[in-house]
C-alpha cells in the first residue's frame, strides 16, 4: 500500500500548488524516502506550523489504515543521527511505501513494488549478510550489524583506504 502525504498537506494549507501543478509556496513539505517520509519546515522556528504538522501527523498515525508505524520528532531523529533538517519522520510499516504525487488519495495502491528507506529497527526488514574468504572466521555469527560496517570491513581486508567511512571493522 502507499501513503501519500502531499494531498493532505495541501488540504491543510501547508503547501500551495499552482494550476500548472507546481509548488508555489510551502510551510511544511514531505520528503519521501521509500518507506519513510521526512517532514521539513520552511521556517524551523515556526512553532505554530510545527504544532499544526504534529497534530496532522498524530491524527493520521492514530488510524491503522494509514500504514504508519510511528512518527519520530526532531529530538528522536537527532538522537539517532538522521535527517538533521527534518522536524519529523513518518516511519511506515514494512508493506507500505511513500507516495510523492501532489494529487490523488491519501492511501492507495503503489505503482511499483519493493523499496528502501524504512526505519532501520523494523525486524521484518532485517537482511542476511554472509561473507567467505581468506581470513574470514568460519561459522561466526555477527548478530545485527550496521550496513556502514560492511564497506569499512571490506576496505580494510583489501588494504584500501576509506578515510570518510564511519563504520567499524566487523572482525579483527
Amino acid at each position: 500500500m502507499q501513503l501519500n502525504l502531499y494531498p493532505e498537506f495541501r488540504r491543510a494549507g501547508l503547501l500551495t500548488v499552482s494550476a500548472q501543478g507546481k509548488v508555489t509556496d510551502w510551510k511544511a513539505m514531505p520528503w519521501t524516502a521509500g518507506g519513510a517520509i521526512a517532514v521539513v519546515l520552511k521556517d524551523p522556528s515556526d512553532a505554530g506550523t510545527l504544532a499544526e504538522v504534529r497534530a496532522l501527523l498524530d491524527r493520521l498515525a492514530a488510524d491503522p489504515a494509514h500504514g504508519i508505524d510511528r512518527v519520530l520528532d526532531a529530538a528522536a531523529l537527532r538522537a539517532r543521527g538522521g535527517f538533521p533538517t527534518a522536524a519529523f519522520v513518518v516511519g511506515l510499516k514494512p508493506e507500505w511505501h511513500a507516495g510523492s504525487s501532489l494529487n490523488g488519495p491519501l492511501v492507495g495502491k503503489p505503482a511499483m513494488a519493493g523499496n528502501h528507506g524504512h526505519l532501520p529497527d523494523l525486524p521484518d526488514l532485517h537482511a542476511a549478510f554472509f561473507v567467505v574468504g581468506p581470513g574470514v572466521p568460519a561459522g561466526r555469527a555477527l548478530g545485527l550489524i550496521d550496513m556502514r560496517d560492511i564497506a569499512t570491513t571490506l576496505a580494510r581486508r583489501l588494504n584500501l583506504s576509506l578515510p570518510a567511512a564511519e563504520g567499524k571493522e566487523l572482525w579483527p
